[in-house]
């Protein structure tokens, strides 16, 4: 199904696969599809994926649906990594608790002490999310490029999306997480209330590790 225009904004619409419609991500116009759920409920394709998870569990959290709606919809409709990545630096425009190079930069000058000698010189940050809710700087991923980096205080861990080969969503608390390699230590986290914005996230790190693997990424 191609997308299409909203009726009331003109914002470009997305399909949930959840509510079997397409929504407008900008105003919330909803408008009735037909959509054919073959079983994992994300229409991905199963020669890139190995899909592991219980999907009728999944959607007992309304959070959780939107996150996953926001994963489907970059890897379905946007395909590839430089558009999924232009999709999150668009969304960041507005939003204060999360940063990209030129977006909000102040946020990246106060953290890249701790995260410059891991990266490369030709790495390009594309989103910075801070979990920290009490303590900015703190608790913090921030995915370039080229890797992923999870820093929790004196803990740091750098992984490359080459070295990615599965991300488990698990509601904690009702709540979206995405394991990079179903690690603890290695998530993604929603952003504030940024669930769609987490969503594309965590495609974007699948793009990033397809382009280095012939093997599939398992979804847990």
């Amino acid at each position: 199904m191609k997308n299409r225009k909203c009726p009331s904004c003109g914002g470009e619409m997305e399909l949930s696969f959840s509510d079997k419609c397409l929504v407008c991500p900008f105003c919330g116009t909803h408008i009735d599809a037909e959509i054919t759920d073959d079983g994992n409920g994300a229409l991905l394709d199963t020669k890139m994926f190995d899909i592991l998870w219980d999907i009728k569990a999944l959607k007992q959290y309304e959070n959780v649906v939107t996150c996953l709606d926001s994963f489907c919809y970059c890897l379905n409709s946007l395909k590839n990594a430089d558009s999924v990545a232009k999709y999150i630096r668009t969304a960041l425009i507005n939003e204060e608790d999360v940063a990209s190079e030129g977006i909000n930069q102040h946020r990246l000058d106060k953290i890249m002490p701790k995260i410059a000698e891991l990266l490369d010189t030709d790495e390009h940050i594309i989103v910075y999310g801070d979990d920290g809710l009490f303590a900015r700087g703190k608790c913090f991923f921030v995915v370039t490029d080229r890797r992923s980096i999870f820093i929790d205080g004196k803990k740091k861990c750098s992984l490359l999306h080459s070295d990615v080969t599965a991300l488990r969503l698990a509601p904690n608390g009702g709540y979206p997480r995405w394991k990079v390699n179903n690690q603890d230590a290695q998530y993604i986290s929603g952003i504030g209330a940024k669930y769609r914005l987490q969503g594309a996230v965590a495609a974007l790190i699948c793009l990033y590790a397809g382009q280095h693997s012939s093997e599939k990424i398992k979804l847990m």
